[in-house]
C-alpha cells in the first residue's frame, strides 16, 4: 500500500483520537496487511504498533477492523485486527457463505501470516464465534479466549444494508438500526458508478451466522475464555455460561481485559 493510499484510509484515526482525548498515531503505526488463503482469496488485516502483537481482534458481522479503532487508539498497545472474509478489504466469497466454523482457517493462515505465536484472540458477534471455532481447530494459535458481548445463540437478526444517495443518509440508517456502528460511515463506504453510496462487505439477505452448536466446542476450549458481558448478554445467558464453562470468568471491562502489558 502506497504512503498516499495509506493516508487517505486512516486519516479518520486523527478524528477519533481527537474525539476521545488521545494522541493520533503517526503513519507507520498501523499498517494495511493481505495474505493469500489456501481456500482462495485474500484475507487483510491491520497492524497496530510494532510487532510482535499479542492480541488479535475478529469483529462482528458487516463490520470490519475498523470497528476496533477507538478501543485501540485507547488502549495503545500491538495488536492485530482482521478484516473477515467478505468484509473490509478481504475478499469475498463466491458462495456468499459466512459461517464461524468457515472462516475459522482463513483467520488462522492471517494470524500465522501477521502475527504468529499464541495469542489473546478476541472477538464479538460473528467474530466472537469464528474465534471460538478457531480455538478447537486451531488451539496453537489461543493463549486466552475473549468473547465481546456473545455467546452461540445469541446473535440476533442481521439488517440488510442497502446503498444509499449520500453519506448523511448512511449515518442516518446507522443511527436507527446499528447506533453502536456509526463509525463506519467513515471508513466502510465505496461509492459506486451511479453515484450511489454501499458498504464494502458482502452478506446475503437474512444471512444465517450464529451457531448454537458452538456451546460444545466451546466447553472443551483448553485456553482460559473470558467473557466480557455486554447489553446483550442477559442474566439467564451468563448463568448458562458459567454453568458449561465454570472455569470461565464473566466481566463487564473490556479495556481491562485487553489492556494488560503486551
Amino acid at each position: 500500500m502506497s504512503t498516499e493510499v495509506a493516508e487517505r484510509e486512516f486519516a479518520s484515526l486523527a478524528e477519533v483520537a481527537a474525539e476521545i482525548g488521545v494522541q493520533a498515531p503517526g503513519p507507520r503505526h498501523v499498517k494495511r496487511r493481505w495474505v493469500s488463503t489456501v481456500a482462495g482469496g485474500h484475507v487483510s488485516g491491520l497492524t497496530w504498533g510494532a510487532p510482535p502483537s499479542g492480541l488479535v481482534l475478529l469483529h462482528e458481522a458487516g463490520r470490519s477492523a475498523r470497528q476496533w479503532d477507538r478501543l485501540l487508539l485507547a488502549l495503545d498497545r500491538p495488536a492485530l485486527a482482521i478484516d473477515l472474509p467478505g468484509h473490509g478489504r478481504s475478499d469475498r466469497r463466491e458462495n456468499g457463505v459466512y459461517a464461524p466454523r468457515r472462516l475459522a482457517g482463513p483467520v488462522a493462515e492471517a494470524i500465522r501470516s501477521f502475527a504468529p505465536g499464541r495469542k489473546v484472540v478476541a472477538g464479538a458477534g460473528l467474530g466472537a464465534l469464528t474465534a471460538i471455532a478457531l480455538s478447537i481447530r486451531h488451539p496453537e494459535l489461543i493463549e486466552r479466549l475473549v468473547l465481546v458481548d456473545t455467546l452461540p445463540g445469541t446473535l440476533g437478526p442481521f439488517p440488510a444494508y442497502q446503498a444509499h444517495s449520500s453519506p448523511e443518509e448512511v449515518r442516518a440508517w446507522l443511527a436507527e438500526h446499528r447506533p453502536g456502528a456509526a463509525d463506519d460511515a467513515r471508513t466502510e463506504l465505496i461509492q459506486e458508478a451511479d453515484g450511489r453510496w454501499a458498504w464494502r462487505h458482502q452478506l446475503p439477505a437474512a444471512p444465517v451466522l450464529d451457531d448454537e452448536t458452538l456451546w460444545s466446542p466451546l466447553t472443551a476450549v483448553q485456553a482460559p475464555v473470558v467473557l466480557v458481558r455486554g447489553p446483550l448478554i442477559d442474566a439467564a445467558a451468563v448463568e448458562e455460561f458459567e454453568s458449561r464453562v465454570p472455569d470461565a470468568h464473566v466481566t463487564t471491562d473490556l479495556h481491562t481485559t485487553l489492556g494488560g502489558t503486551p
